[in-house]
């Protein structure tokens, strides 16, 4: 599977303003001690990334045979709901992970056989190329439903996801845009991990994005 539409980006102009200064001197005819110059502003500081929290709010299984217990779900269900977590910080949420819109973080969450697609499809995963004009995104929810594929023995061996995710976006000149984004994702475990096989994913920026 793959997306069915292209992302559209909204935030079309970022205003950058450079701030020039004078330097103010004086002299006399007789030699002066030297002025001692005013220590330089210490940078801001970095504002910290607001954490992502990720709702799981539906979990069903479905047995090649027999019943599965809950509990037996709620470990992979929560080894799920942190894949997508830090998925979704590193596409949308945290600006160092952004990399100037390379994004190279999420493909750790692909697995090697997606991961060429997923470098195809950048765009429609995260931020895209509207990170060069985005200075920070304010997640407001973010909601899972998972469902597994359990094998004979009784373990989770496949899951399909749905996720949805919305939050604003602050453009440098300050100006606020929500960014709605969801998607349909086929996760396997591979060597201990859940990671994505297959995705359909569809999102936006502004009041017409996605409910």
């Amino acid at each position: 599977m793959t997306r069915t539409s292209r992302w559209t980006l909204v935030i079309l102009v970022v205003v950058l303003l450079a701030a020039g200064g004078t330097w103010l001197w004086s002299a006399s005819r007789s030699p002066a001690a030297p002025t001692p110059s005013s220590p330089a502003p210490a940078p801001s500081p970095t504002p910290p990334v607001p954490a992502l929290e990720v709702t799981l709010r539906r979990v069903k299984a479905v047995p090649v045979r027999g019943e599965v217990k809950a509990r037996k779900l709620r470990a992979p269900a929560e080894a799920v709901r942190q894949t997508f977590t830090e998925l979704y910080t590193t596409a949308f949420v945290d600006p160092n992970g952004w990399a100037g819109g390379a994004f190279p973080g999420i493909f750790d969450h692909f697995a090697p056989a997606a991961r060429e697609e997923a470098r195809r499809h950048l765009d429609d995963l995260t931020l895209g190329r509207a990170a060069e004009h985005v200075s920070a995104v304010r997640p407001e929810w973010a909601r899972l439903d998972v469902r597994f594929l359990v094998g004979p023995a009784r373990v989770p061996v496949a899951a399909q996801v749905s996720m949805r995710f919305a939050a604003t976006a602050v453009a440098g000149d300050g100006t606020e845009v929500p960014v709605r984004h969801r998607g349909e994702y086929v996760l396997e475990r591979l060597e201990g991990r859940w990671l994505v096989m297959a995705y359909e994913v569809d999102g936006g920026f502004g009041p017409e994005a996605l409910p």
